[in-house]
């Protein structure tokens, strides 16, 4: 064992010695990340009824927007900034702006100050979601973590269904301003759990802190997930511009890392190969959700002529799935190794892909749902398992930093695939039909009133666009299987807590 590793594990046992803390520090945790991962979707049914009332109809994706945009701006930052300074402040800094964010949502009396609000949210968000993943890799050893992080995992799912579902109870039976209220209680209460049980005892030092290098990582990263989410609204001249003044940046602050003291970005987490892989993994990981999620309906309801019901319920079972992948991974991993569990992972997502890249609109939604339950089942096994492998290879002092490396990359592969996969099914569709002729055949009643000679090329032309996607997600998917030679065979989370 190296002396950093050495110092860095001296110094995680001195900060959490007391076993008993743990169970609350847990929940915690999973308060703030469950907090983090609900806010991007309670507020998707409640948005009707907020534009009914606030007006600036025009406004409303910059709801969504604004607050996914500064989640992903931050999450690097606080990551480094955690490994700096401690778990608890990060924690702490990131619950306030959650929480006034929160409230001040709940309070405004328009579309613009609602949008303000979502940046304070967003930042929030970005600073208090990998920090508690980092913290609860702290404060249980890797044997353990494996497991827990299969629970964890669930979170996102559980968000993903209730999410809509207990906006519409909050809108029907309170009001839309309790969507973004019914966060202040949970985040007190997770602020007294740390308050009271975290006690992170870090040795105090002066730091220089990298302005020049946060300014450059926030403007590079902004501007680049600004371009790509606003990819369909611009004309590809002014997305060319802002991807590439986006390059610039990230390239000025890659020389200017290898100069600082202290680098907001350190370097050399990425050079170590596994952090380095399960980063590549995860942005895999989020460009085939998107595929998935996004793209999917479009085929079951404008191909296949199937209802929005049926559409929602052949992507929700990727939820599912990817619980029970969560599940089996971490038993996998521990009896074999992270190796072996990615492998099945990403063969399985490539299996996956293969059912959505054969779809044909005969083959009905089960066909369908057979692609996403096991594109769901694999990524559960795939992206924990490098997600927990990435946290292990490295100590304590850079355990932040590797956290949010994952996190990040996931939110922008779901940003450039969207960007991608959107320009691939524009590009498809321009030769053939129009907006207005897909807009007819995705609603069941209008499609109805069409021509029947007309239905089948418009059937034919959305299948054909869409099919490049999964083309696409196929090729993802065989990447995903290359990145798993990053890890050693025979690796495992006993290991690591040898090594560790």
């Amino acid at each position: 064992m190296t002396e950093p590793a050495v110092a860095a594990r001296a110094e995680e046992s001195a900060v959490f010695a007391r076993g008993a803390s743990r169970p609350w520090i847990m929940t915690a945790a999973v308060i703030c990340i469950f907090m983090a991962a609900i806010e991007g979707t309670v507020v998707a049914t409640a948005m009707p009824t907020i534009v009914s009332e606030l007006g600036d109809f025009q406004l409303f994706t910059w709801v969504f927007s604004t607050y996914f945009l500064t989640q992903s701006v931050s999450i690097p930052l606080s990551g480094r900034f955690a490994d700096l300074f401690g778990r608890k402040p990060l924690l702490f800094f990131g619950l306030v702006l959650f929480l006034a964010g929160s409230a001040a949502c709940g309070l405004a009396p328009n579309m613009l100050t609602l949008i303000l609000c979502r940046i304070v949210q967003g930042i929030g968000a970005g600073c208090t979601m990998p920090v508690a993943q980092t913290l609860i890799s702290d404060i249980y050893p890797p044997a353990v973590r494996a497991r827990i992080q299969g629970y964890l995992s669930s979170i996102w799912a559980i968000a993903a269904i209730c999410g809509p579902l207990l906006g519409a109870l909050l809108v029907t039976h309170l009001s839309w301003r309790w969507v973004f209220w019914i966060n202040v209680p949970l985040g007190i209460a997770a602020f007294a759990l740390l308050a009271a049980f975290l006690h992170e005892q870090r040795s105090r030092r002066e730091h220089q802190i990298d302005y020049v290098g946060a300014v450059l990582l926030v403007s590079g990263i902004g501007l680049l997930m600004f371009a790509l989410n606003q990819a369909t609204s611009f004309g590809l001249a002014i997305f060319l511009v802002l991807v590439t003044m986006a390059i610039a940046l990230l390239v000025l602050l890659y020389r200017h890392e290898q100069g600082a003291a202290e680098p907001v970005m350190p370097l050399q987490v990425w050079r170590n190969p596994i952090v380095l892989g399960g980063t590549i993994a995860c942005f895999t990981v989020g460009s085939i959700t998107i595929a998935a999620s996004a793209f999917l309906p479009a085929y079951v309801q404008g191909v296949m002529g199937e209802t929005p019901l049926i559409a929602g319920y052949v992507v929700s079972i990727t939820s599912v799935t990817w619980m029970v992948g969560s599940a089996a991974g971490s038993r996998i991993m521990l009896r074999s190794s992270y190796r072996a569990a990615t492998v099945i992972g990403s063969a399985i997502v490539i299996i996956g892909a293969g059912f959505l890249i054969t779809l044909e609109p005969g083959y009905g939604p089960l066909w369908a749902g057979t692609g996403t339950a096991l594109t769901g089942l694999g990524m559960g096994l795939f992206q924990n398992t490098f997600f927990l492998a990435a946290q292990a290879a490295v100590g304590r002092d850079q355990r932040g930093t590797a956290t949010a490396s994952t996190l990040f990359a996931r939110i922008l592969g779901q940003s450039v695939g969207s960007a991608v996969f959107g320009g691939i099914v524009n590009l498809g569709l321009a030769d053939r039909i129009g907006s207005n002729a897909v807009a007819k055949i995705m609603d069941p009643a209008l499609r109805d009133h069409l021509p029947a000679d007309e239905i089948g090329p418009l059937m034919a032309a959305i299948a054909a666009a869409l099919h490049n996607v999964y083309l696409v997600t196929g090729v993802l998917a065989l990447v995903g299987l290359l990145v798993t030679r990053t890890l050693p065979r025979g690796l495992s989370p006993t290991n690591a807590a040898r090594d560790r």
